[in-house]
C-alpha cells in the first residue's frame, strides 16, 4: 500500500542553503524523523510526509490500477479503496492492513513498500501511534504525488 504527497504547501521551509549544515537539514527532514514525537501525532506534521514519500508514488489515482487499486490521496479513499477496505482501522494498528503489509518480511509478495524501501523503526511507530490515536486525517488535506513536492 502506498501514500502520496502534500497538497496545501504547509511544508514550505527555508531552502537548504539557509538551513545550516547538511546534518541539521537531515535531522529536520520530516520524511525521516529521528524520534517519535512527544504528545499526540499530528497528521500534517508527522504522518503526511511519511505517506507521501513512502506510498503515494504508487498509490495515487493514476497508478492505483497497477497497485491493488489502493489510493491514499484522501482519508475517504484510503478507507474505501484497495482489495480489502478499509486499510486503516482507527484505534487498532494491529488490525489495519496498512500496518500489516508494512510489517511483512521484505521478500513477501505483498510487503509494502517493496524492498529495499521498508518502513521500520521510528517511522513505523509514528504510523502505528497515529492509527492507535484514531487515525485523525483532516478532511481538507489531500496528499499528492512526491514529484509535486518542491519543499517541506
Amino acid at each position: 500500500m502506498g501514500l502520496s504527497g502534500c497538497g496545501d504547501g504547509s511544508y514550505e521551509s527555508a531552502d537548504r542553503s539557509e538551513a545550516g549544515d547538511s546534518l541539521a537539514w537531515i535531522q529536520g527532514d520530516p520524511t525521516w524523523p529521528d524520534k517519535v514525537p512527544d504528545g499526540p501525532i499530528d497528521f500534517k506534521k508527522h504522518v503526511r510526509p511519511l505517506l507521501i514519500i513512502n506510498c503515494l508514488e504508487c498509490h495515487n489515482r493514476e497508478d492505483a490500477p497497477r497497485n491493488g487499486n489502493f489510493i491514499l490521496e484522501t482519508r475517504a479513499l484510503a478507507m474505501s479503496t484497495g482489495s480489502a477496505p478499509p486499510a486503516i482501522i482507527p484505534g487498532d494498528p494491529d488490525k489495519s492492513p496498512l500496518i500489516t503489509v508494512m510489517t511483512l518480511d521484505p521478500l513477501h509478495q505483498q510487503a509494502m513498500p517493496p524492498a529495499p524501501d521498508k518502513i521500520w523503526g521510528v517511522r513505523l511507530e509514528i504510523l502505528r501511534r497515529w492509527i492507535k490515536e484514531g487515525a485523525l486525517w483532516p478532511q481538507e488535506v489531500t496528499l499528492v504525488h512526491p514529484r509535486e513536492i518542491t519543499a517541506w
